[in-house]
């Protein structure tokens, strides 16, 4: 296979996840929320097909849950390298470039509720694009995906955690043509607004339920 699926996940210790979300409903609520985050959509991209799948953890791939989530549904796993988001980013497209992978895509635990057909045309679109993106409506994204040639050219791209994520990056492919491909808009869950959202379109959706309880 030569698509890889990268999910980025911290271990769920309270205090470091969801901290805005831990403002509204505290630490250990916040903790369990995020655990039912990333068991579902892990669970949910086990069902992809043609797709090597691996964790990339913070801060260490030992954590107990995140090994034996990663076990359960045969992911392969590597610790998280780099002081910023964009440095964690391009270090584990470089992992898995050098592994030999043409197609890398990136996601992370905030959109539980992504539908798996965007991720699969992502990986569609990276075999005419340099570069994909998924945008969430508060300017960040929920997925990122490039090929293996291009590599060297994102990290020149991107510059993460500016508060307008999604506008540096469209600049910045523009001028150094790469070709880009927007994928549709998605949430994500960063407060307690957020989290009723989601239980509202869950519902809708008739599918289960994260719980904050």
């Amino acid at each position: 296979m030569n698509k890889a699926l990268i999910t980025f996940a911290k271990a769920p210790v309270p205090g470091t996840v969801k901290t805005r979300l831990q403002a509204d409903i505290g630490a250990e609520k916040a903790v369990s929320v995020y655990r039912s985050f990333v068991t579902a959509i892990i669970t949910q991209c086990a069902r992809l097909k043609g797709i090597d799948r691996f964790l990339g953890c913070a801060p260490s791939k030992n954590h107990e849950f995140l090994k034996n989530l990663a076990d359960r549904n045969h992911m392969k796993t590597f610790n998280q390298r780099g002081e910023t988001l964009g440095e964690r980013i391009f270090n584990a497209f470089q992992y898995c470039g050098k592994k030999g992978y043409s197609e890398i895509v990136l996601i992370g635990t905030d959109s539980p509720s992504i539908p798996m057909n965007i991720i699969r045309n992502a990986f569609s679109q990276l075999e005419r694009n340099d570069l994909v993106i998924g945008p969430c409506f508060d300017r960040g994204f929920y997925l990122i995906g490039t090929r293996r040639e291009k590599i060297r050219e994102f990290s020149g791209t991107v510059e993460i955690d500016t508060g307008n994520d999604v506008d540096m990056i469209l600049k910045k492919a523009d001028q150094m043509k790469m070709r880009l491909h927007m994928l549709p808009f998605w949430y994500d869950i960063d407060d307690v607004h957020d989290l009723e959202f989601l239980k509202v379109h869950m519902t809708y959706l008739n599918k289960s339920l994260p719980s904050d309880s």
